[in-house]
């Protein structure tokens, strides 16, 4: 059979450009989604903080769930990090549970284990605005709650108390996991 042929017809430039291209963006699509279970995992929603100079709006794009020692706590916790940028390569590189949370310039860090209540961390603009609390652990539905992922939604509003609200779904499978505090 010559090239170009299949089931006895002949392929026209334009459908082996279009076959080429399906199968290149299909590539991509596997490619990402691989990365994606290995370096974190998806999230979408938003943070809304109303501060001094007006509202910040930030659009969640990056999840990652970590597991280490609280020194607080005195036990292991999970850690959920919602971010704008990617942080995957920073976590990864981190040694140490302390770290995993430095690099987050915008975004939410939320403690899950640690108490009674999820104990959460907000920043933005580069961490010169910054916000700590707690919320009740109804905030967090999860629909997938197991050691190595969670997928689920996070809902608090603490902007009664100056602090954000967020509208968050994720699925996100586990980064990394600490031994050591420090």
């Amino acid at each position: 059979m010559k090239a170009g042929f299949e089931g006895g017809r002949k392929l026209s430039g334009r459908s082996r450009s279009r076959i080429r291209t399906s199968l290149i963006t299909l590539c991509a699509a596997l490619l990402a989604g691989i990365a994606w279970v290995s370096y974190g995992g998806g999230g979408q929603g938003s943070i809304t903080y109303t501060g001094k100079s007006g509202p910040v709006i930030m659009a969640v794009k990056n999840v990652y769930l970590v597991r280490g020692p609280d020194m607080a706590a005195g036990k292991v916790v999970r850690r959920l990090i919602f971010s704008t940028a990617d942080l995957a390569s920073k976590l990864k590189a981190c040694q140490a549970m302390t770290c995993s949370d430095a690099d987050l310039r915008e975004g939410l860090a939320v403690d899950l284990d640690a108490g009674p209540r999820l104990n959460y961390w907000f920043v933005a603009d580069n961490q010169k605005l910054q916000f700590s609390g707690t919320s009740p652990p109804t905030a967090l539905r999860l629909t997938t709650d197991n050691p190595q992922r969670l997928t689920g939604q996070l809902a608090m509003d603490d902007s009664t108390r100056g602090g954000p609200k967020t509208e968050l779904q994720f699925d996100v499978a586990m980064t990394k996991e600490f031994t050591r505090w420090r």
